[in-house]
């Protein structure tokens, strides 16, 4: 969600712009609205910042936040940073019960400014400074008070440092070095401070930090005792997250594909041999995730049955609080997330903890919180992912999840062969020529209010993720459902030309799309051979158990042209932000 960046230096003049340009490197995780302090100046905006063009007085520190509107709507009083008489703070997370906390500051006759539960924060920390007279006593305190998940960054008029804090939510510190060797960063994701450097301090659960200049001096948020933090050397590149030749990340990032499929299963077999050895190691297996990772769960819930013949239960991460009476030591518990800090998925991996369950994770970022408290955690090696809508990373997942399960069956090199053979084919498909074939299918369904999406098998979860891309770039409502299930009731909303799209050619599938046709469906098929039953066709390699990581690829190219036919930025949809980092 949220972005959030700071700078604490005496190397840079500029800091204000400099947090502009950094905020804008993080901008797929909110762009609602932005704001940024200066040691006496605070600019505040809706909008996209990536838009602006503001100038700041010359200053050595600077906060900055790029907001996805939770609490508030979204207005230029709710943007961050949040200023109360001497403290200026910016936050990303959730402050679940600043309700109670608001009233009480209210009936002492406070005043608030905006509808966040941001800005109660504030006036908490000043409360309690004026108390103790203290700023670290004081946000200790504060964060005593907090339910819920939050990263924050706090200037104090009057102090030359900077204070953080997190619980839940990332914070990131960047170490300065060469020409930066006097300057600290603060940042919710690397890529904000990465052109200045690759060396990093990360800050874990309940720990703070207070920082001037190069000199940054960590806490135990509850404790208050100071904790040593070793500097790490990360192998991100700055260009990765480039569009280069690309109108749009989102399309940049499916032409990817061509490589990022061979990178997700680039892990040595002792590697994947010991994931899996942990993976049996237990009496159940619960995989969770949220949203298209979910998806990407249901199609690895068919791969596991089919290949290793093991049940695994998928749970959408919101919706494990019914089934933890089940965790014990012996269950399994099997995160899949692309940005590693999903905040409903951490939730059940600390409880999962508690209750000596094992924590195993797939993720994209191998220093994200999912991957920390993970006992093993896989990387999918696809480099950053800024469309919001994931393209890349889905299939990586899935590659990654295909192979894992051939290993789960003694057949590893088997599962090697098939995604190698894919990659290979992948390659050869995603070309301009197919590009523009898509683009023209799109050109006839953009005007359409609804588009139904069925598949059988590992088709079936592949279904329910071309709804979502669909929905997420396009505004199309789309809904997605096992083939099978449509003469049960959704096949009632099928009119003349509904556009149906049909994954697969199977007999059965071909059954049920005939009765879709008969409805007056218009089909749109994805298959590797062509059908008479077919409208249009959208081919794809024959790839014979990687068949729904093939078939998720057109689709991910028609949802992308969609958006832009209907006038649309496919990276930054509505509503919507890169990595959800509340519940």
């Amino acid at each position: 969600m949220c972005g959030v960046f700071a700078i604490s230096s005496s190397d840079i003049q500029n800091a204000g712009e400099k947090v502009i340009e950094g905020l804008k490197k993080l901008e797929y995780r909110g762009y609602d609205s932005w704001g940024v302090a200066t040691s006496d100046t605070i600019i505040k905006q809706v909008g996209k910042i990536s838009e602006s063009t503001s100038h700041f007085p010359p200053d050595t520190k600077a906060i900055g936040h790029s907001r996805w509107a939770t609490h508030g709507g979204v207005t230029k009083e709710n943007s961050h940073p949040h200023k109360y008489k001497s403290v200026i703070l910016v936050h990303n997370g959730i402050f679940e019960n600043y309700l109670t906390e608001k009233e009480r500051l209210l009936e002492k006759g406070e005043v608030f400014v905006s509808n966040t539960d941001s800005e109660v924060i504030a006036h908490l920390i000043q409360e309690q400074l004026d108390l103790s007279h203290n700023i670290k006593s004081a946000i200790q305190n504060v964060a005593q008070m907090i339910i819920g998940r939050f990263s924050i960054i706090v200037m104090v008029e009057g102090y030359n440092e900077i204070f953080v804090a997190r619980r839940g939510s990332p914070l990131i510190i960047g170490r300065g070095k060469d020409q930066y060797a006097h300057t600290t960063f603060v940042a919710s994701d690397i890529p904000a401070f990465l052109e200045y450097t690759n060396i990093v301090n990360y800050i874990d659960d309940d720990e703070m930090a207070i920082i001037h200049n190069d000199h940054v001096t960590f806490y135990d948020l509850d404790s208050g005792k100071e904790k040593e933090k070793r500097n790490i050397e990360v192998s991100w590149k700055e260009e990765i997250a480039d569009k280069g030749e690309y109108n749009h990340f989102m399309i940049k990032e499916i032409f990817d594909q061509k490589q990022s499929l061979t990178a997700a299963i680039n892990h040595t077999d002792q590697e994947i041999k010991n994931f899996i050895s942990d993976l049996q190691s237990g009496n159940g297996v619960y995989m969770i995730a949220c949203g298209t990772a979910h998806k990407v769960c249901i199609a690895a819930e068919y791969y596991f049955s089919y290949i290793a013949g093991r049940k695994i239960n998928v749970v959408p991460a919101s919706e494990m609080p019914a089934f933890e009476r089940f965790i014990n030591k012996k269950t399994i518990l099997f995160a899949v997330s692309q940005s590693g800090e999903t905040a409903d998925i951490l939730e059940v991996l600390e409880f999962g903890k508690k209750r000596g369950a094992k924590i195993l994770s797939i993720t994209n970022v191998e220093s994200s919180s999912i991957a920390r408290i993970s006992d093993n955690h896989l990387s999918i090696h696809a480099g950053k992912e800024k469309a919001v809508a994931s393209t890349k990373a889905t299939t990586s997942q899935m590659a990654l999840l295909l192979l894992l399960a051939y290993a789960d069956n003694n057949r590893l090199n088997a599962g090697r062969l098939v995604l190698q053979d894919l990659a290979s084919n992948v390659n050869d498909l995603l070309n301009p020529r197919y590009e523009k074939y898509i683009k023209s299918v799109a050109e006839t369904l953009k005007d359409s209010n609804n588009i139904f999406i069925i598949g059988r098998n590992s088709l079936y979860p592949i279904a329910l993720e071309s709804a979502i891309k669909i929905m997420e770039v396009s505004y199309i409502h789309a809904q997605g459902f096992a083939a099978g299930e449509m003469k049960h009731g959704p096949i009632a909303l099928i009119e003349k030309n509904s556009p149906c799209i049909v994954l697969g050619c199977d007999n059965e599938t071909i059954s049920n799309a005939i009765e879709l046709k008969s409805r007056g469906a218009k089909i749109i098929g994805v298959a590797s051979e062509n059908h008479m039953i077919f409208d249009q066709w959208l081919k794809i390699p024959s790839a014979g158990t990687a068949i729904s990581i093939a078939s998720v690829l057109p689709i991910q190219i028609l949802s992308y042209y969609l958006a832009t036919l209907r006038g649309l930025d496919p990276d930054m949809p509505r509503n919507l932000a890169k990595s959800v980092t509340v519940k």
